[in-house]
């Protein structure tokens, strides 16, 4: 079993329709509207809740922490930050996610970034089988991140369910999140697909992303869906 850190920032100024996935060691997709473009991979520097991130001349963003990392059961960590900078000749000012944690070759891995507006944002991870499309046997987490201050709320009872077309590409997500075990309703998440890419590991790996337009109790905002699946034998 290979164990790696893996870093990954996903971010999204909802306002000028920018988004991105950066995978540390890897490479990164940029979504202009509905256009993907790659960059390279993000090289980041600085002290933890202050990042500079680069990726060559296509992007350059600073990374301010709203809050604690909130911690998950495998040690990852993962920050909902302020995030400003270029992108290209574009200015970038949105929200972003950075998660630093291990990164597994034998299992499938899924991480979602959900940027609503009013300091409402949303981060899940999953880790499933090899090969495994389904949920039922993943390990999946979730944490709210709400408020100005920031307050970081472990969600007791995930669900999550996803929508492929007949060509293997994610079109579509719910989301149900029961906050506590006598929780009387669940949050409910639903975002579309508007753009895809994929970005190839050294190792083989592959990395599906999706950007999402997210949407919750007439909430809305940006975000992003990434499938890890491992390079097969």
């Amino acid at each position: 079993m290979g164990v790696t850190e893996r870093v990954t920032i996903a971010f999204a100024d909802a306002g000028a329709e920018l988004q991105g996935v950066a995978i540390a060691g890897v490479g990164t997709l940029l979504a202009r509207g509905a256009r993907v473009s790659g960059a390279p991979p993000p090289q980041l520097s600085g002290d933890e809740g202050a990042w500079r991130v680069t990726g060559g001349d296509d992007y350059e963003l600073a990374l301010t922490a709203e809050g604690e990392g909130a911690a998950l059961a495998d040690g990852t960590r993962i920050w909902l930050c302020r995030a400003t900078g270029t992108l290209g000749a574009e200015q970038f000012d949105g929200r972003a996610t950075l998660t630093r944690g291990p990164g597994r070759a034998d299992v499938v891995q899924r991480s979602l970034a959900i940027l609503l507006e009013d300091q409402l944002g949303f981060a899940l991870a999953a880790r499933g089988p090899r090969d495994e499309r389904g949920h039922d046997e993943e390990q999946l987490e979730a944490i709210a991140f709400r408020g100005e201050p920031l307050e970081l709320a472990t969600i007791d009872k995930p669900r999550l369910s996803t929508t492929f077309d007949g060509e293997g590409r994610l079109i579509r997500a719910g989301i149900e999140l029961w906050e506590t075990t006598d929780a009387e309703f669940a949050v409910r998440i639903g975002g579309e697909a508007l753009a895809r890419g994929e970005l190839v590991h050294p190792d083989g790996a592959r990395t599906q992303i999706a950007f999402i337009g997210w949407h919750h109790d007439g909430h809305r905002g940006p975000g992003s869906y990434a499938i890890t699946t491992p390079a097969r034998a």
